[in-house]
């Protein structure tokens, strides 16, 4: 799956175009658009939520397939671990003790970038799909509390 994931194989890659969106994003978080960068989330990577599910129901009715058919290398990809910096933000991300709303709208760009791996990975791990997720849902209450319209 290229680009956008409602394609029939369902592995994120870190393609171009997941690049491009992701740099994209870090230029909307440096320009303080609240709206425009609400909305870019939704429409750039919102899927992600979907896909966090797609992963799982996948693998319960047949068997991973999807991840088998790939190659060992993307394999290895799709198993890797979260690192202990992505643990640290989403655990962040949830603190009632966290210091500015604005380092929680920061972690999605700092969880995806993962001290600068994002350059070296090929496929989102379905523990990155999962902790994506979440940091997501966070980013999107975050923008909402602030009663930024969608």
């Amino acid at each position: 799956m290229h680009g956008h994931p409602m394609e029939t194989n369902i592995i994120i890659y870190y393609d171009k175009e997941f690049i491009k969106n992701f740099e994209e994003l870090k230029t909307l978080l440096d320009a303080g658009d609240r709206q425009k960068l609400y909305q870019f989330l939704l429409d750039k990577f919102g899927f992600i939520f979907k896909m966090n599910q797609v992963y799982w129901i996948r693998i319960a009715e047949n068997n991973g397939r999807d991840f088998l058919e790939t190659g060992k290398e993307i394999q290895q990809e799709l198993m890797r671990p979260l690192s202990h910096r992505q643990y640290r933000l989403i655990e962040g991300s949830f603190s009632p003790y966290r210091e500015e709303e604005e380092d929680v709208i920061c972690s999605i760009w700092d969880f995806l970038y993962d001290d600068g791996r994002i350059y070296h990975k090929k496929a989102m791990s379905s523990a990155e799909v999962s902790g994506c997720s979440m940091i997501l849902e966070n980013v999107y209450c975050c923008l909402a509390r602030r009663k930024y319209p969608v």
